[in-house]
C-alpha cells in the first residue's frame, strides 16, 4: 500500500494549522498517481494478527482480503487518512474522503458499487486502514498504541469483524473503556 511519503507527514507535524490545505492537495495528487498502491499480502495481515490473537482470526482475514477489493484508490486513501504517525477527528477524515469520492467518481475510477454510495467506499476505506494498521502492527510500528486504537475502533465499526473485535476486547480492553480518544 502506498504511504504518504515521509515529508508530508514532516510538513504536517510542523504546521498543523496547515493540515487541511496539505491534505486536500494530497489527495488531489492521489488522482494523478496512476500507478497501483500494492496492499499487504495475507502473511503480513497474520503477523499484525498474531499481536492480537493466536488462534481464530482466519475468518477475518478471508473478509479482509475479499470484501475490500485491494490495488482501489480507497488503499493510496487510506494511508494518506490515517498514517501511523497522525490522527486527525473523524470529521475531518470524512470531509477529506467525500471530496476524493466525488473526484474519482468524476473521473471514472471507482466501480459501480463504490461510486454510487459513499458509505460503501468509505467502509472500503476502513477496510484498507484497517489492512494497513495489522500490517504496521505485524512489522513492529513504534505507533503501536495509535495502531491499535484504530483497529479497535474499526472493528468496532462493523459486524463482518466481530471476531477481532471480541479478541481485541479480550487482550487490550482499555480500548474498549468509555472515553478512550486516539489523540
Amino acid at each position: 500500500m502506498t504511504s504518504p511519503t515521509a515529508d508530508l507527514i514532516v510538513a504536517l507535524q510542523a504546521s498543523p494549522a496547515d493540515h487541511d490545505r496539505l491534505m486536500r492537495a494530497a489527495c488531489t495528487a492521489l488522482l494523478a498517481d496512476t500507478t497501483a498502491p500494492q496492499p499487504p499480502d495475507a502473511d503480513a495481515l497474520r503477523a499484525g494478527m498474531s499481536r492480537i490473537a493466536d488462534t481464530g482470526l482466519d475468518v477475518v482475514l478471508q473478509r479482509l482480503l475479499l470484501d475490500a477489493p485491494q490495488g482501489s484508490p480507497t488503499d493510496a486513501l487510506a494511508a494518506l487518512l490515517r498514517p501511523a504517525e497522525l490522527s486527525w477527528d473523524e470529521p475531518q477524515e470524512i470531509d477529506w474522503a467525500v471530496r476524493h469520492w466525488q473526484d474519482c467518481r468524476a473521473a471514472g475510477l471507482l466501480d459501480e458499487e463504490s461510486a454510487a454510495d459513499f458509505g460503501e467506499y468509505w467502509r472500503r476505506i476502513e477496510w484498507s486502514a484497517m489492512r494497513h494498521h495489522l500490517a504496521l502492527l505485524g512489522q513492529g510500528h513504534p505507533e503501536e498504541r495509535r495502531l491499535l486504537a484504530r483497529i479497535a475502533k474499526i472493528s468496532a465499526r462493523y459486524v463482518a469483524l466481530g471476531f477481532l473485535k471480541r479478541a481485541m476486547e479480550a487482550r487490550y480492553p482499555e480500548f474498549f473503556d468509555l472515553g478512550f480518544s486516539l489523540r
